[in-house]
C-alpha cells in the first residue's frame, strides 16, 4: 500500500471514530507544519502516518474503555 493510501485509510478511521474534519486537518498540520500532504516529502509522510496510527490507537482505546 502506498504511503498515501495509508494516510488517506487513517483519515477515514479517525473520522469514523468520532473525529470532526477540522480535527483531522489540525492533527495533519501539527505532524507536518501544513495541511497540503501532497507537497510533503516522504519523511513528512511517515512521520504523519506514525502520528496518524497513534491517534487511531488513542480513539479505538477510548471507544473500548467507555463502550462498557
Amino acid at each position: 500500500m502506498k504511503m498515501e493510501q495509508r494516510i488517506q485509510q487513517l483519515c477515514k478511521k479517525l473520522l469514523n471514530l468520532g473525529y470532526y474534519p477540522f480535527q483531522v486537518k489540525s492533527i495533519i498540520q501539527f505532524a507536518i507544519g501544513s495541511s497540503n500532504i501532497d507537497a510533503a516529502n516522504n519523511a513528512d509522510k511517515l512521520k504523519l502516518v506514525n502520528v496518524l496510527e497513534d491517534y487511531e490507537k488513542l480513539a479505538h482505546n477510548f471507544s473500548l474503555a467507555y463502550s462498557k
